[in-house]
């Protein structure tokens, strides 16, 4: 290539150059960046009817700063990627707020996705290029009321304070369904009180623990949702449930020798309460709610209490429980409960998850059929132990963060509420 053809060739790049630039009229030097709706990247559910929208700002020159924005809200993916806002459209707002915008469109539908994205003006007045197209989902709006009932065993609580300390197997529920059209999406709704697991098809729904999180319950009882999609199939389905006491269903601990615990909460038996909303094809959905057409049965769960632990009897196993086409042999209708007065809501903070797996440091007998592990750090976990023996040997595992002097685990380091001498 000749000195001609090269300058040429320079020239032509530098007028497209100008001519993208000036028919865009965006910077790509100065962009928004890092969308969040909720203090999350595309959440999953939100029950907010003024979802907040937040971003960060990237830009190749210093001293910069953004002096405008504009947002847009759509109800299509195709929409969107159109630079077009049917749902919200801001227009150009002079501001350089970019935390914490509450959306002001049309009345935000229960469970419907809506995708956003945003564009910002520089200290010069020039604007970014659109960012990337991000989405948040709705779960059950304020306006629309849910669509199931609180279930469990229907077992009575104890009327006698020693009662509460005998074996209590926690109930398993299920329920089989059919799902007989091309499936969309598929999620699941769900709140515990206190603990839950959920299954469907064998399956364990989420990596989050001790969910829902903590709250009063005559005040707000938090939800979960979880895309439940890849799970289902057409055909026979299961879904399974099993519940713990979690703060709900507390023993009558005497704190200090005085708060009962059992008092200074709002209890009750463990239920659940939950919806499986099917999203076909075809645009048609269906609601697979709690009700009283679930079954219940005793689970291995036979006493749990978030200070005293929890009690597992394996011989109690049931085989295959949450697995479609399982033997209805032993289980019974479940129960209708009576409705926490709280307020149903999204639950937003993270939850509780495994983070890592840590090994002991240095196993020891301390005397003969006791051993200790010592983890060598304090946290927050479980035991995962694999043990052989005869069928019905106990296995006892209790926690402590100190020794005695004799290198006995010292479990009062572990006892909350009580007067150590």
């Amino acid at each position: 290539m000749n000195i001609l053809k090269l300058k040429a060739l320079v020239l032509l790049l530098l007028i497209t150059h100008i001519s993208c630039e000036s028919y865009t009229g965006a910077s790509s030097a100065f962009h928004p960046v890092e969308l969040i709706c909720e203090y999350e990247h595309n959440p999953l559910g939100i029950d907010n009817e003024n979802p907040r929208f937040s971003w960060k700002i990237v830009s190749q020159k210093k001293n910069q700063k953004q002096t405008a924005y504009e947002i847009i809200v759509s109800s299509s993916l195709n929409t969107i990627q159109k630079n077009r806002g049917d749902v919200w459209d801001t227009g150009k707002i002079n501001s350089s707020q970019s935390i914490h915008i509450p959306y002001d469109g049309n009345m935000l539908q229960s469970y419907t996705r809506y995708y956003w994205r945003v564009r910002t003006y520089d200290k010069d007045g020039k604007r970014s290029a659109w960012s990337d197209v991000n989405w948040f989902e709705t779960a059950v709006m304020p306006s629309d009321e849910w669509e199931a009932a609180w279930i469990g065993d229907g077992k009575e609580l104890p009327t006698r304070d020693e009662d509460f300390y005998t074996d209590d197997p926690m109930p398993l529920l299920r329920k089989s369904f059919n799902i007989t059209k091309q499936l969309r999406t598929a999620r699941l709704y769900i709140s515990g009180l206190g603990y839950y697991e959920a299954y469907l098809n064998g399956h364990r729904i989420g990596n989050q623990v001790l969910d829902p999180g903590w709250t009063s319950y005559q005040e707000r009882v938090l939800y979960s949702i979880y895309d439940i999609t890849d799970y289902l199939s057409e055909g026979s389905n299961m879904a399974g449930i099993m519940l713990g006491n979690g703060w709900y269903n507390p023993l009558p601990l005497r704190f200090w020798g005085s708060i009962n615990m059992r008092e200074a909460l709002f209890t009750g038996r463990p239920s659940v309460k939950g919806m499986i909303r099917l999203e076909f094809q075809d645009g048609s959905t269906e609601i697979i709610p709690t009700d009283a057409s679930w079954e219940t049965s005793p689970g291995p769960v036979i006493r749990n209490n978030v200070y005293l632990g929890e009690l597992y009897n394996a011989n109690l196993e049931i085989k295959d429980w949450n697995i479609a086409g399982t033997s209805t042999k032993g289980w019974k209708p479940a129960a209708v409960m009576s409705d926490p007065p709280g307020v149903m809501s999204a639950q937003r903070q993270p939850p509780i998850r495994v983070t890592q797996t840590v090994k002991p440091v240095r196993i020891y007998e301390s005397r003969p059929g006791v051993f200790i592990a010592d983890m060598g750090q304090n946290f927050a976990g479980v035991a995962r132990i694999k043990v052989k023996g005869p069928k019905g040997t106990k296995i006892t595992l209790r926690y402590g963060e100190d020794l005695h002097a004799d290198g006995s685990l010292n479990v009062f380091t572990t006892v909350a509420g009580q007067i150590k001498g």
